[in-house]
């Protein structure tokens, strides 16, 4: 048996039954209530065995994969990183409608990393992301949420379409309708602007309380934020940033980098908690919305720790082939460096999407341009570097297709 809403238990309960079933429910002592309502019934969240379970699990495969990251080499995390952040940004845009390729991101990403104003429209976005582990970012009031709205997305929703920024005094000032696949509404931001700064601040209050669960907080403001939907525009991407800053802040890092990526992977399921916890029938229960975004957060877990072991393994192999292999070198007074080389641009093919820069590369080894540049000659003389070119850019990985037929050679 699993969690059962008062969405389902509506449907397969008479009348008297279910409300039983739901005044013991808003009742229990288990039931935090809120000051927020929902089709004009009084919100609240029941702790719940199934929802308990979930957050146990999530905790532990945390730890079981800081374990895992714990035994990578820094490069190997670092290209891993970048990765997630790269698909992160890409789905994060394309849930919306937006459209943004993994290769412009990437570029982007080195734009801002040495600091390059770009004009680029989705600047603020993928700077924001950039930070993520690094930028201390308070969410207090409403304040706070239209300053990352400013920082975020406002350049590029100007440039997309002006009636859509802001027009009240901190966020919309008309009705917003939410549609399905472009047909009927299924839901309305609620109105008008001085509800919507009061609930957000009470959203804000309780994604801040600290006698409940961090877990339970990031999913309960995921929810009341996409309810209140204080923007025209933008609101599903500020959302789920504040969710994988928050759980980056708590949890291994990469969790909130691999959001979004889950939430495209499993969009019936999240629209419809969304929708499902709506329905009057729920009677404001936000646990139906809380248990499903758990399940989410997850079921990200799970495909990182499987993506991670597996990578690992694969990292073990061309390390002995690498081993195996380093004789052919040897006829090179800088063996030791080249052989350094290899192993970073080996982890770039398994971790990463495009590699490393020259730059990075020089930065990495603590060697001139000049050395460098001589070390990626010898490589590409036996094909065990290939070089990919992105706008003005150039990047770098091992050829594992080259490292193999070489195992094979060797005896």
């Amino acid at each position: 048996m699993n969690f059962e809403s008062l969405y389902k238990l509506f449907v397969m309960n008479d009348s008297t039954t279910f409300n039983r079933i739901y005044n013991e429910k808003f009742n229990s002592q288990s039931t935090i209530k809120f000051d927020i309502y929902i089709n004009e019934q009084q919100s609240f969240f029941t702790y719940d065995k199934y929802i308990m379970a979930l957050v146990s699990n999530i905790r532990n495969i945390d730890n079981r994969i800081n374990e895992i990251f714990s035994n990578l080499p820094p490069i190997a995390i670092d290209q891993y990183m970048r990765k997630s952040l790269i698909d992160e940004i890409e789905y994060t845009n394309e849930i919306e409608g937006v459209i943004s390729t993994r290769k412009d991101i990437n570029d982007l990403i080195n734009e801002i990393e040495k600091k390059i104003n770009t004009r680029n429209r989705f600047e603020g976005i993928v700077n924001k992301y950039v930070l993520l582990t690094e930028e201390q970012l308070d969410f207090k009031d409403s304040f706070d949420i239209r300053k990352l709205y400013d920082e975020m997305l406002y350049n590029e929703i100007r440039l997309e379409d002006e009636k859509n920024l802001p027009d009240g005094k901190i966020f919309r000032k008309e009705t917003v309708h939410i549609y399905k696949t472009g047909e009927k509404i299924i839901h309305n931001g609620i109105m008008p602007e001085s509800k919507i700064i009061e609930y957000m601040n009470k959203a804000l209050y309780i994604l801040n309380d600290q006698s409940i669960d961090i877990l339970i907080r990031v999913s309960l403001f995921h929810y009341y934020f996409g309810y209140i939907h204080p923007f025209y525009d933008g609101n599903g991407r500020i959302n789920r940033f504040i969710s994988s800053y928050i759980l980056s802040k708590h949890f291994n890092e990469v969790i909130g980098f691999r959001l979004s990526m889950t939430i495209k992977e499993n969009l019936t399921q999240y629209l419809e908690a969304f929708s499902h916890t709506n329905d009057s029938r729920n009677k404001a229960d936000i646990s139906t919305f809380v248990y499903e975004f758990l399940d989410l957060i997850y079921k990200s877990y799970q495909k990182t720790e499987i993506y991670a072991l597996e990578k690992s393994q694969i990292l073990k192999k061309y390390e002995m082939i690498l081993e195996k292999i380093t004789p052919i070198f040897e006829t090179h007074k800088n063996i030791d460096a080249i052989h350094q080389l290899l192993f970073i641009l080996i982890q770039c093919s398994i971790f990463g999407d495009f590699g490393l820069t020259k730059a990075k590369l020089c930065k990495i080894l603590k060697k001139g341009n000049t050395k460098v540049t001589e070390f990626l000659g010898v490589l590409k003389k036996h094909n065990l570097c290939t070089e990919i070119q992105s706008g003005k850019y150039h990047y770098y990985q091992a050829n594992l297709e080259e490292l193999d037929k070489l195992d094979n050679q060797v005896i």
